[in-house]
């Protein structure tokens, strides 16, 4: 049986961008709450390193506790068993087709791990949506006349449907797979970074203050460029926000908040007592060396809010 990652679409690997940017809309018309997005922006990067180390002469974990089963392998000239069953049937796979159910595994088993569950159809006919609005966007801004769908290609119905159905199924194997079935560390940095500002602004058990509404609302616009952001082009490792621990990314997002915002008043905590630094900045009890050299983790810090500072700017541009 080969696996649906041989399906890859090479259009995708072109376009990071556009299939971060479908995975975004695609959550936001289907309300799914932030944890939601989240996890489903952690299983498409997972997804998409677990085919580039692949393509790399490395592989996955076998399919199945009896060690059998395919592993992932990059798109050949030869067709696979789903591809000559499409042969052999009425039309040919894709490149949007497989981009789409790629972005549809996702949000489907997002919305199953997280307890915000949508049905297949549903996920199905909103990424087909959104990603047809997205192409029409990106042609009148490039200004390229764009060929408009017709309602057969507008919603998934019918045959269509079920082959997209199989095709996200196998692909969630293949998710699992590459998360190595561990579903319950899917990073969530927004619940880090919201008892972050709780904890400088607020207190436990009471309603939230004008400036802790103010910071939370920031701090999760900041965080959708760090879930969505496409950072493929980053000159190093120091600037992928997307390969920073969730603590990482929660604290520099949240410093960024309070930047943006202007808060005026004095925090109830400072960063030196949440962050649990000595006198020196570094962190208590640990070897004084942070990602392989010395430095304080304050100072880390004002790096990192640089770094998201830039990386939020290029977002808004993109976006």
């Amino acid at each position: 049986m080969t696996s649906a990652l041989s399906l890859w679409p090479a259009s995708l690997r072109g376009n990071h961008s556009f299939a971060l940017s479908l995975l975004r809309d695609s959550a936001c018309v289907l309300e799914f709450p932030i944890a939601t997005c989240a996890s489903s922006a952690h299983f498409y990067r997972s997804l998409l390193r677990a085919k580039q180390t692949t393509f790399n002469g490395k592989t996955l974990p076998p399919r199945g506790e009896d060690g059998k089963g395919s592993t992932l392998t990059p798109a050949t000239n030869s067709p696979s068993k789903a591809q000559k069953q499409t042969h052999d049937g009425k039309k040919e796979r894709t490149g949007a087709f497989e981009l789409e159910c790629v972005v549809a595994t996702c949000l489907y088993l997002a919305s199953k791990v997280e307890d915000t569950a949508r049905r297949v159809s549903d996920v199905c006919n909103v990424v087909r949506r959104c990603r047809l609005r997205l192409e029409r966007e990106v042609s009148e801004e490039a200004q390229i006349p764009s060929k408009g769908a017709d309602d057969n290609e507008v919603v998934v119905v019918g045959e269509s449907y079920y082959e997209r159905k199989d095709v996200i199924l196998e692909l969630e194997r293949d998710v699992l797979r590459a998360l190595e079935f561990q579903l319950h560390r899917t990073p969530q940095p927004h619940k880090y970074a919201f008892a972050l500002v709780k904890r400088r602004y607020g207190e436990q058990g009471k309603a939230a203050t004008k400036v802790e509404v103010e910071v939370t609302q920031k701090v999760d616009e900041i965080l959708e460029a760090a879930l969505f952001g496409d950072d493929s082009n980053a000159d190093n490792d120091e600037e992928k926000v997307s390969e920073w621990e969730v603590k990482r990314v929660a604290v520099a997002a949240t410093a960024l908040a309070e930047e943006i915002c202007g808060v005026g008043i004095k925090p109830k905590s400072s960063w030196r007592n949440l962050l649990d630094a000595d006198g020196d900045g570094y962190r208590k009890g640990t070897t004084r060396t942070t990602c392989g050299r010395k430095e304080s983790i304050i100072a880390r810090m004002r790096e990192d809010v640089k770094v998201l500072k830039v990386w939020c700017a290029a977002y808004e541009m993109v976006n």
